[in-house]
């Protein structure tokens, strides 16, 4: 079942734009094929614990917390939204098979160090050494271990993952029964106050910019039977 997991997986890479990046070099199928005996399991309960934080891991790499709130700031819930909603239904399109394909990837990731003879597990290391093999992992530095199309699949995955959910304000990026984004009070700073974001505009911003706007000219060829406008 792996096998045919890893294949869709590697389908929806190949079919999205913005996985340009990894397209050529995820050769899942070939990887299993390979190694599937001693890197793939049958994603057990525990290889799905493994998976969640390998995922968490690696994300905390991404975002670091300094002298800002960092991914590890908002655990555990940052990571469950990330991997099951942004991953599994932004990026994989809510193609269940895909995604337990990638979460097959992520616990590999897990042992991938120590069946190449690089160090303990991943989960293991210290977080010197996960930085070092994470950024080989996003370079390609394993490509000639057999190793490469794995793991640059799981760390481009959790780079791009990461980045996006936290700079799109997680947990504040959820507008909850109202029209308008309400911000609940917190003095934690999250990814817009880091970035400087002013945030969503409100019902009052609104009124005043329809107003001030409301005798602006159009321009020539808009499309007013285009619902996106």
């Amino acid at each position: 079942m792996m096998r045919e997991n890893l294949a869709e997986l590697q389908s929806v890479v190949s079919r999205r734009a913005f996985f340009s990046k990894i397209a050529k070099t995820a050769a899942l199928v070939a990887a299993y094929d390979k190694m599937g005996p001693t890197l793939f399991g049958a994603l057990s309960p525990q290889d799905l614990a493994t998976a969640q934080a390998v995922y968490s891991a690696c994300c905390q790499i991404v975002i670091p917390v300094d002298q800002d709130p960092g991914w590890a700031t908002f655990e555990p819930g940052i990571s469950e939204y990330g991997l099951n909603v942004f991953v599994g239904q932004a990026l994989l399109g809510g193609n269940s098979s895909a995604f337990d394909g990638f979460r097959g990837v992520l616990a590999a990731y897990n042992t991938a160090p120590r069946d190449m003879g690089y160090g303990d597990l991943f989960l293991k290391m210290p977080l010197d050494e996960r930085i070092t093999f994470f950024t080989n992992s996003l370079t390609g530095v394993y490509e000639p271990d057999g190793y490469g199309d794995v793991l640059t699949v799981a760390a481009f995955f959790c780079l791009l993952s990461a980045r996006a959910v936290f700079f799109s304000n997680y947990p504040k990026h959820l507008a909850l029964d109202s029209e308008f984004q309400l911000y609940p009070a917190s003095s934690i700073r999250t990814g817009f106050d880091i970035m400087g974001f002013k945030g969503p505009v409100l019902a009052d911003e609104e009124a005043a910019l329809r107003t001030k706007n409301f005798d602006a000219p159009t321009l020539p060829g808009i499309d007013f039977s285009n619902p996106w406008i």
